[in-house]
């Protein structure tokens, strides 16, 4: 008989490992059980089986606590039915060790999805390596689905439910409800995840899942850019007359030029500029969203809008509102070129002309400065560090650029001379 072992199972969707016993209890016989416990990536050793000691990991202690517990269960579990002569099951062995650790009760209180549901996002609120925004995606997701059980099914919800038409109903109902693909999407990826991770834990025999669940598609979303010249405009239009659009047009020049998300772009204070020992100046942070730190230079639009605030940036509005005076901002500056843009709603096309001005949003900030970047020849590399891309393909679906004005940037190389 073998000692049980403990391993993660990677998932790179999540900064988490989910922890499995690993046991071969006797000849030919071998359990892998979920023990309900998660550790930070960062923090687990492979070696030792447990988690690693850390102050800044406080939790590691009761953690191992629980591991050494469970891992003498298993092993008196096993002892006593070699002792006994009996027949051990992978069944019967699950059973044993659900009881020990109580899970047969949270089962009983957890018979619908929806409560699961709840705990799944419970388990996430609590973990620090889930950023704030996400945690609204999947109480988003739980909501809309609550709704819709209420409203449309008129009964609880259970994890047989989950099959493809569900999915296409569901879909449906969104759709009607006035929702693009893009969110569609989201909703019904988020739901998706906390169904395979259900499966993982295997607290529902009756969950099937299935490829082919997910019904809308993802498209790119219609976007635009700020041309260098159309920033300049922003820049020069006198606000003096209007702080609350001054505030709002040098916040968002500020994205502009950093790139940075608009939870940064907020938030930037005093100390996150420094100077090299050439005096060059250049912003350092860790983003909100991903943990990353990023260090990129201070443009000289940047330098002279935080010299006017002596480098305390205005306190930043609602994205809501922030998104509202911006398109103000963009019409008094003059950019109401028609631009139009093409998207896809259930499945319907719809063209869309408007003055330009209309478009702007928060996020047209970072796409200007991942556009005007590429199109000065800033390294790729360096640019996705900032905006956070982890592959050139999905960089290159952030750029907006026209077919034109790529053939300008290479209409000077040797091969169209």
């Amino acid at each position: 008989m073998r000692k049980p072992r403990f391993a993660p199972k990677p998932d790179t969707r999540f900064p988490h490992f989910q922890i499995y016993l690993q046991y071969t209890y006797t000849k030919g016989k071998f359990l892998r059980y979920y023990t309900g416990v998660t550790v930070p990536k960062e923090y687990w050793d492979k070696e030792k089986e447990r988690a690693k000691p850390d102050r800044k990991f406080p939790d590691y202690a009761e953690i191992n606590a629980q591991l050494n517990r469970i891992e003498t269960e298993a092993a008196q579990i096993a002892l006593r039915s070699q002792y006994n002569k009996s027949d051990l099951s992978n069944e019967v062995f699950k059973n044993e060790l659900d009881t020990f650790l109580g899970k047969k009760a949270e089962v009983e209180k957890s018979l619908t999805f929806l409560r699961y549901f709840t705990k799944a996002i419970e388990e996430r609120a609590a973990n620090p390596n889930y950023a704030k925004s996400s945690i609204k995606v999947y109480v988003s997701t739980f909501n809309h689905l609550k709704a819709y059980t209420e409203g449309v099914l008129r009964r609880e919800i259970t994890f047989a439910d989950f099959n493809h038409v569900f999915f296409s109903d569901f879909s449906n109902h969104l759709f009607a409800k006035g929702f693009g693909n893009n969110y569609v999407h989201k909703l019904t990826s988020t739901l998706k995840t906390i169904l395979r991770e259900a499966d993982r834990r295997e607290v529902a025999p009756e969950l099937k899942i299935k490829d082919g669940w997910l019904v809308a598609k993802r498209e790119e979303p219609p976007a635009i850019y700020l041309t260098e010249d159309e920033l300049a405009q922003l820049f020069n239009i006198d606000l003096s007359g209007n702080p609350r659009l001054c505030r709002v047009r040098d916040l968002f020049l500020v994205g502009c030029h950093t790139g940075l998300r608009f939870s940064d772009f907020t938030v930037l204070k005093p100390g996150n500029f420094k100077k090299a020992a050439d005096g060059k100046e250049y912003i350092e942070m860790m983003t909100q969203k991903t943990g990353a730190k990023v260090t990129i230079p201070v443009k000289s639009e940047v330098r002279e809008i935080l010299t006017r605030y002596a480098y305390q940036i205005p306190k930043a509005i609602s994205n809501q509102n922030f998104n509202e005076y911006l398109k103000e901002v963009g019409q008094l500056a003059g950019l109401t070129e028609p631009t139009m843009l093409t998207h896809f709603r259930n499945g319907k096309r719809i063209d869309q002309t408007c003055p330009k001005f209309e478009l702007m949003t928060t996020h047209t900030a970072r796409r200007s400065f991942a556009t005007n970047a590429y199109k000065a020849g800033v390294p790729v590399k360096y640019i996705m560090t900032v905006t956070g891309h982890t592959t050139e393909r999905e960089f290159y679906k952030y750029v907006r650029i026209r077919p034109d004005e790529h053939a300008l940037l290479v209409s000077d190389n040797p091969f169209f001379k």
